[in-house]
């Protein structure tokens, strides 16, 4: 029997690439016309550029490995720099001491100083029960409003003490005592590595990781625009996987990477009414890309900046051309930000021409580009791309676990699947420790089926 696998975003690929790996028959069923999901890389002329600002770190050895073995020499070593704009001036990011207090003026500084030592000196880490608490414990009350507060609020759209403290991610490190000495004593260079300025990408945009993950599933064994329509079940076991169209397969197992409240859903019968509340009533932060083709060579040598300013509508710019020189052509350049929303709000149905041309403008307030460079643009609109993590939602989401543990043969992956907040090195971990779990059990029923024939 098949492993049937729900979604061909990164986890639901790199499930089955592990999978396949170790001789798993799988079948992949994707909604879309095509695969990768958050993980793709868009293609306008000559340019290419990804669905966000994407990099692959060595975050994992293990798994860096097995990413070079599938890309080869087609995975390559970036080192470019990253930024924020704050007031007309660039400091490095993650937050760097040395480069604050030169930038941000004396008497910030001070007063930045004395909210830090005093945020240290008052505070613990038992305090750090949001994520606005442990930013200003981490960093004190002036440098947490200038860079870390407004930007979070306008990255999640809630308020910074509803936030849980891991919305963080790696932006609350990097300003200590022990990183201003780092940067004195090791100079320019050992900080750009040391501040995450190192990262690998593959040549032609991170959509290239989902496309050798699929080759090597093989393309035959991932089924595009396929929407499941129910998963029938007994109680314990999923036994038909239906689709539209009236197509029916019964799995040996089923992998899902669908946000959860898609999952109770599908699930007939139906689960109990107030757990699909409870998965209706967790966000996801939606996302629109604005892409901008300009005909100059290069914005700026940083892989991504970052805009805190609760004034500028995006968070983020990233210039493809930096991971990669091969996404733009040598005289051009793209740049692409990122405006978090929701899709209940007023700017998600905004025209392309205006959101274009609001784009274009407050890039050239900031000095990045001129008007006349603009040679074209285009926007994309990408729902579910990040999950909100609330206060609380760890009690809902093991209430959600709890009910779906009665599943023997249904696994959970992915970012939207699990509701965490995950990087590509992180899913391909999951679909790792996900294969070395089958293999386990298909010992386990071997071993089994020896024993009754004996």
């Amino acid at each position: 029997m098949i492993t049937y696998i729900l979604g061909a975003g990164p986890a639901g690929l790199a499930a089955g690439y592990y999978m396949t790996r170790i001789g798993c028959a799988v079948t992949v069923l994707e909604a879309e016309r095509e695969y990768g999901g958050f993980a793709r890389t868009f293609c306008h002329g000559p340019f290419r550029y990804d669905t966000g600002a994407h990099r692959f770190h060595d975050k994992d050895a293990e798994i860096t490995a097995d990413i070079q073995d599938l890309m080869g020499n087609e995975l390559i070593k970036v080192h470019a720099p990253s930024q924020i704009y704050w007031n007309g001036r660039y400091l490095d990011f993650p937050l760097s001491p040395v480069n604050v207090a030169r930038r941000i003026g004396i008497g910030t500084f001070v007063r930045a100083g004395a909210d830090f030592a005093f945020a240290r000196l008052r505070r613990s880490k038992r305090d750090e029960w949001n994520f606005a608490a442990k930013a200003y414990r981490k960093y004190g009350k002036t440098i947490a409003d200038a860079f870390l507060i407004g930007y979070s609020e306008k990255l999640w759209g809630v308020p910074a003490q509803k936030l849980m403290p891991e919305v963080s991610g790696g932006r609350l490190k990097g300003l200590s005592a022990r990183t201003m000495l780092y940067e004195l004593l090791r100079g320019k260079q050992e900080k750009t590595e040391h501040l995450d300025g190192s990262f690998y990408y593959p040549r032609q945009g991170y959509g290239q990781i989902a496309e050798r993950l699929a080759a090597s599933i093989g393309k035959e064994n991932i089924r595009l625009s396929t929407r499941v329509t129910k998963l029938r079940h007994d109680g314990t076991t999923i036994q038909l996987i239906e689709c539209e169209g009236h197509e029916s397969a019964r799995p040996k197992r089923v992998v899902s990477s669908l946000p959860q409240s898609v999952l109770l859903r599908l699930l007939d019968p139906a689960p109990p009414r107030q757990l699909i509340e409870i998965a209706e009533g967790m966000k996801f932060r939606d996302l629109i890309l604005t892409a901008l083709f300009l005909n100059r060579t290069q914005v700026s040598r940083n892989a991504s900046i970052y805009f805190p300013s609760e004034d500028v509508p995006f968070t983020r710019l990233y210039e493809p051309k930096n991971r990669s020189i091969e996404l733009a052509p040598p005289s051009q350049t793209c740049a692409v930000v990122e405006i978090p929303c929701f899709a209940d709000q007023p700017i998600w149905v905004e025209n392309d021409t205006d959101l274009i041309g609001n784009v274009t403008r407050e890039l050239e307030r900031a000095g990045l580009i001129r008007g006349d460079d603009v040679i074209g643009g285009k926007v994309h609109r990408l729902r579910r791309a990040y999950p909100v993590l609330e206060i609380g939602i760890h009690e809902k989401l093991d209430e959600l676990r709890r009910y779906l543990q009665r599943f023997v043969n249904l696994y959970v992956v992915g970012r939207t699947g699990r509701f965490e907040y995950t990087h590509v090195h992180d899913l391909l971990r999951q679909g790792k420790e996900l294969a070395k779990l089958m293999q386990t059990e298909a010992a386990t029923d071997l071993t089994l089926q020896r024993v009754h024939s004996g």
